[in-house]
């Protein structure tokens, strides 16, 4: 039987927060009933109407809350959080998740069992638009596949689940040993790839961190960037780069449901804008680095404006140009931008 990994006994909770009391709420009850309870919780408030830290306590029974405020900014109010944290490990929470009860001792038992590892998360359902909640992993299509291949975007899913015709099982094949050489790790584009998902436990180089816990040292040698907007878009390309080659782990059987608040949310092509900066600029200034990055990068915003345009999203299909102007330039800001 494995030993425990003495650390993972403390755990402190970071939570950013900005106008989300339902939102809010609702995590704090789901920390509440936890069978494996936290040191502590830490909000960083920095809500219009600044939080009490009474009416917490109010919420989450039985929880040790501390309450900080500060200016809206999502990387610094995380990096605040992390700073005033005691745990040896920190459970990032976005404030409009909600965990199962059993989240914590189940991603505590896994680190219990592979010290080595340092970041683990369950695997994120988002809310879609119809009211449930979408396929952590869905299956793409081969069209999708393919588009995405030929412009190296991002592709998030199942892809040894996709089917094709007899007369198009070849170039089937050749895809999915294409991505299953390269691996969870980046297209050429640098655009996160995670396609390799079939076992119980996924690594991945990067993954969304709103709902990982991960070893406090690896944040504090990995900080989120301060030089993002408000927002943090992207934030998590930056901080995962920076972890050790060990990655994300994903449990694909522990799910977190991702409620997609809308309150202080930036509009869909604004959200795309800066997360194509993010990834340009954490790209140019990583270990990722590579003098054809800018131009694989921008060939992929050719095909996402070309998508965004036959979808009918002519917005999205602007932004995606005016993008590839910046990342051609090398104009990017955020390389230009100091920390608020």
């Amino acid at each position: 039987m494995p030993q425990p990994h003495p650390a993972i006994g403390s755990v402190s909770v970071v939570i950013p927060t900005r106008n989300r009391p339902a939102s809010l709420q609702r995590l704090l009850r789901s920390l509440a009933v936890q069978q494996r309870k936290p040191l502590e919780v830490i909000v960083v408030d920095a809500s219009d109407t600044p939080l009490e830290r009474e009416a917490l306590l109010e919420q989450g029974r039985g929880l040790s809350i501390t309450v900080m405020h500060c200016a809206a900014h999502l990387p610094s109010q995380r990096n605040l959080g992390i700073g005033a944290s005691r745990g040896a490990y920190v459970l990032l929470c976005d404030d409009d998740i909600e965990i199962p009860a059993d989240y914590l001792r189940r991603l505590g038992a896994y680190l219990d069992e592979h010290p080595g590892d340092g970041a683990v998360s369950g695997a994120l359902r988002e809310r879609s638009a119809g009211g449930g909640f979408a396929e952590s992993f869905p299956v793409p299509s081969l069209r999708q596949l393919l588009f995405a291949f030929v412009f190296q975007l991002t592709m998030w899913g199942d892809v040894e689940g996709v089917r094709a015709p007899p007369w198009l099982a070849l170039p089937a094949r050749w895809l999915k040993a294409w991505y299953r050489r390269r691996g969870n790790s980046w297209s050429l584009a640098g655009w996160p790839l995670v396609t390799q998902v079939r076992g119980p436990v996924v690594r991945t180089a990067v993954y969304g961190l709103g709902a990982s816990l991960v070893r406090r040292e690896w944040l504090v040698a990995s900080p989120y960037d301060e030089r993002l907007g408000a927002h943090g878009i992207g934030d998590n390309y930056g901080v995962a780069m920076g972890f050790p080659d060990a990655g994300v782990v994903v449990l694909r059987d522990v799910e977190v449901l991702h409620h997609v608040e809308s309150a202080n949310r930036l509009p869909a092509e604004d959200v795309y804008y800066e997360r194509v900066l993010a990834l340009d600029y954490f790209m140019r200034a990583g270990r990722h680095r590579r003098a054809w990055r800018p131009l694989a990068l921008a060939w992929s915003l050719l095909g996402s404006a070309c998508l965004f345009r036959v979808k009918g999203d002519r917005t999205r299909a602007r932004r995606a140009l005016r993008a590839m102007r910046v990342v051609l330039a090398g104009s990017n800001p955020l390389l230009r931008a100091s920390p608020p």
